[in-house]
């Protein structure tokens, strides 16, 4: 049975590429978490919704239990995957490629730290809510959820400076395809 031929398989699997780029399975997952997100704050309205059903000892309605369901499956995604992810960094980070100071350099690796940090207490506070009904960690999950989405802003505008600034940052994230 050849395993390799599946879609997950190839999906995930990394490749070669240059040391200029991050690899492919980082791009993916990269990726993956930002549809995962996008995901989970397009149902953060219906999520609030059918926790303050549970808090008020109703039922919850089948889309009330997929809603909880995918919101809390989805966070431990996020989590895992971006263990996986700063593992991953750990053995591949490509060199910078813009012209950046020092100081420059060490606020944006504090800001990916960040990243991975806020990540880590959403899905931490989040369980310890959901699952044990720790009320303050349901006021850290809510306080964390604007953090990050401050964080990705942030994240976002770096991007977006890079390609105004023409240099080849961004394209690590892309892929070497990209520069053509």
């Amino acid at each position: 049975m050849r395993v390799s031929g599946c879609l997950l398989f190839q999906f995930m699997s990394p490749t070669k590429e240059s040391a200029n780029f991050y690899t492919l399975l980082q791009r993916r997952l990269h990726w993956l978490v930002i549809i995962l997100l996008i995901m989970q704050y397009a149902l953060q309205e219906p999520m609030s919704e059918a926790m303050a059903r549970v808090g008020r000892q109703e039922n919850l309605s089948f889309l009330d239990f997929l809603v909880t369901t995918w919101h809390t499956w989805s966070g431990i995604c996020i989590a895992a995957i971006m263990i996986w992810r700063w593992q991953l960094r750990g053995r591949h980070v490509p060199p910078g490629a813009g012209k950046l100071s020092p100081m420059q350099s060490k606020l944006i690796q504090l800001h990916h730290m960040g990243l991975y940090l806020v990540v880590g207490v959403m899905a931490l506070s989040g369980a310890l809510h959901y699952y044990l009904d720790v009320a303050l960690a349901g006021v850290w999950h809510e306080f964390t959820k604007w953090l990050l989405l401050g964080l990705i802003g942030v994240h976002i505008a770096g991007a977006l400076t890079h390609i105004g600034n023409g240099d080849r940052v961004f394209q690590r994230m892309m892929g070497k395809d990209s520069l053509r």
